[in-house]
């Protein structure tokens, strides 16, 4: 009855394997490595359109600061027909006749002078598309950092999948051997009561950690906007040793990162963006100056000729028409406090904006320093987790020939196979810490998660 349960959980976790990390195409035959992940999330994450789309209506409002340069021009017409008492246009006289009267004009105003607000916004529009462009791009690195820590999450969680296969492999051996001990007399069954405990428990631990691949899986299949149907398989690591890599060191690599980071550059906008909203608000005290223009002309049917037919449209049009060429000055005195507050509000959120760069800065600085201190450490961890992985490989064996014999009991076997499936587990942890923090050493140097090869397909 026992084996039978084992097989039917063996077949169980066999299946969860299986669905997990089968391939039903050759994009899931050959694997996913991690650029190509990220790639693939950068090109279908709707939040990263939405950032393009904001970048687009930056660029809109750009060229609308450039129209603020143009003419405006505008034309008016109006036809009517006045009734009572009114002034003869003909005559300038009054008259209680009622008459047709129709009027068309062309405006044309053009902006000279207006204490460079202008000019300013269009510096302000020009900043805030350079600004929406940064933003654009650290969303991409956000949501490739996510990826990133999501597939290594799997393939930790699909290592220790593997590790829990190989337990419970260890524990079934074990358990067939013992019942031959017990058969010859050689063990008793309290023991063999022992082995079948951990044989069960090594077949749950087996399931857990096949739900944990499961979950890990829809995490980054969600992070990648891909249906549960959708199959992925990841490439799973090399398992070599490290290279023998230079330690980074953190005012170098912040140095670099200054002029690599979009963070950086973004700082650099906000705070000249800021700038140029405050001498927006400063321009609302300067005088403004416009040069205008105006044409205007007439039709009533009021205007007759000496035979005492209505003068026709067209000549009317020629003989009323009018024009204005003159320059008009604003210049604003008293508004209540409106300006005034306006100014005193940019300043403070100049003041703000430095406040939150330098914070920024301080905290980009730690990052930076943790990632190279985690990178060393993890280069260190590894060879120490690979030296414990030899020495527990020795021992386990040694202790296996050792109750094989009778010289041990079965706890002390189980105690040596947990060190050894446990040093195998830490070098795995260290191999992906190293890799995790080895990239993210990259990106600050670089600026980017994403290279700039195609999307895979």
């Amino acid at each position: 009855m026992m084996n039978a349960q084992i097989t039917i959980k063996r077949g169980f976790s066999l299946f969860l394997l299986v669905f997990l990390i089968s391939s039903g195409n050759l994009q899931a035959q050959s694997g996913w490595t991690v650029d190509d992940c990220m790639r693939y999330a950068v090109e279908q994450n709707y939040r990263i359109r939405n950032s393009r789309l904001d970048t687009r209506i930056a660029g809109e409002d750009l060229t609308a600061a450039y129209g603020d340069f143009l003419p405006s021009v505008s034309t008016t017409g109006a036809l009517g027909k006045r009734l009572g008492r009114s002034v003869d246009p003909k005559t300038n006289l009054y008259t209680s006749s009622s008459f047709l009267e129709s009027t068309v004009g062309l405006n044309v105003s053009l902006p000279v002078f207006d204490g460079f607000t202008r000019v300013n916004r269009l510096q302000f529009r020009k900043l805030n598309r350079q600004l929406s462009g940064l933003t654009e791009k650290i969303e991409e690195n956000r949501i490739a950092f996510e990826v990133m820590d999501a597939f290594f999450r799997l393939r930790f969680d699909e290592k220790m999948y593997r590790l829990a296969v190989e337990q419970r492999k260890l524990s079934e051996r074990y358990h067939g051997q013992m019942l031959e001990y017990v058969e010859l007399g050689m063990r008793s069954p309290s023991d063999l009561q022992e082995v079948k405990a951990r044989l069960q428990s090594d077949v749950y631990q087996e399931t857990v950690k096949a739900n944990s691949c499961r979950f890990s899986l829809l995490a980054l299949k969600e992070l990648l906007n891909m249906r549960n149907a959708d199959t992925l398989a990841i490439l799973p690591d090399k398992e070599n040793e490290l290279p023998a890599l230079p330690a980074p060191d953190s005012n170098e690599l912040y140095a670099a990162s200054e002029t690599s980071l979009p963070e950086f550059r973004a700082m650099e906008l906000r705070e000249r963006a800021s700038r140029k909203s405050l001498a927006i608000a400063s321009g609302a005290f300067s005088p403004s100056v416009k040069a205008e223009f105006s044409l205007y002309s007439g039709y009533y049917d009021t205007e007759r000729n000496e035979s005492g037919g209505i003068v026709p449209i067209k000549e009317q049009l020629k003989n009323n028409m009018n024009k204005y060429i003159g320059v008009s000055v604003s210049l604003p005195l008293f508004s209540g406090f409106s300006r005034l507050t306006g100014v005193r509000k940019e300043r403070f959120r100049l003041r703000q904006i430095q406040n939150e760069n330098e914070q920024q800065r301080i905290g980009l600085y730690k990052e930076i320093d943790d990632a190279c201190l985690s990178l060393r450490a993890s280069i260190e961890e590894h060879r120490q987790a690979l030296e414990q992985l030899r020495s527990s490989s020795i021992t386990l064996r040694e202790s296996e020939e050792k109750w094989e014999e009778g010289m041990i009991s079965v706890f002390e076997l189980m105690e040596k196979r947990n060190l050894y499936i446990m040093a195998k587990a830490e070098l795995s942890r260290t191999r992906l810490q190293y890799e995790l923090k080895k990239k993210l050493v990259e990106f600050y140097r670089t600026g980017s998660f994403v290279t700039s090869e195609s999307t895979r397909k």
